[in-house]
């Protein structure tokens, strides 16, 4: 069986000013569809360098990272938006919802965007998601409304929305 994830002596380094300051240091990993894994480790670990990797929102400074059988360690910018936009749910630490959008039209947005949805079928599909996580009654209030582990199920909600092969979350907890 193939694996989802890929992770081939992934490596990370910045640069201040010319000194390198090496986070990861060939990190090996696969991961399998349907599997659930959990990386731990003491802040300044590399947790979340290792998740910017995962979520292509960060390409490595060397090693090779394939997702369902493409190499997205050197992709272009645009193509990795693509594959970010298509494969992969990230719900952030801080959730990263819009403010001025209600719950349903936050969920809403990337499905009628991106996917090309009608706003018919995003909100149906919306208020389904919003009832797999206990709030379908918060379907139309502002985020300023709702408390922090609503807000987290709300962005959970939003990136099932995209029904992407991979899911990502960020301090889930």
């Amino acid at each position: 069986m193939q694996s989802i994830i890929h992770l081939e002596n992934i490596r990370k380094s910045y640069y201040l000013g010319k000194q390198e300051l090496p986070v990861l240091k060939g990190i090996s990993l696969d991961v399998y569809r349907n599997e659930y894994v959990a990386l731990m480790g003491p802040s300044g670990s590399g947790k979340s360098t290792l998740m910017n990797i995962l979520g292509c929102l960060d390409s490595p400074s060397g090693g090779r990272y394939m997702l369902n059988g493409k190499d997205v360690s050197r992709m272009p910018d645009n193509d990795l938006a693509e594959v970010r936009n298509k494969e992969i749910g990230f719900v952030f630490q801080q959730f990263n919802l819009f403010p001025h959008m209600t719950v349903i039209e936050n969920i809403m947005i990337a499905p009628v965007k991106v996917l090309k949805k009608s706003k018919e079928e995003a909100a149906a599909e919306a208020l389904k998601l919003l009832g797999r996580v206990g709030l379908a009654d918060k379907a139309n209030e502002y985020p300023s409304r709702l408390s922090g582990g609503q807000k987290q199920r709300v962005a959970i909600a939003r990136a099932m929305a995209m029904n992407p092969e991979v899911m990502l979350f960020d301090e889930p907890t």
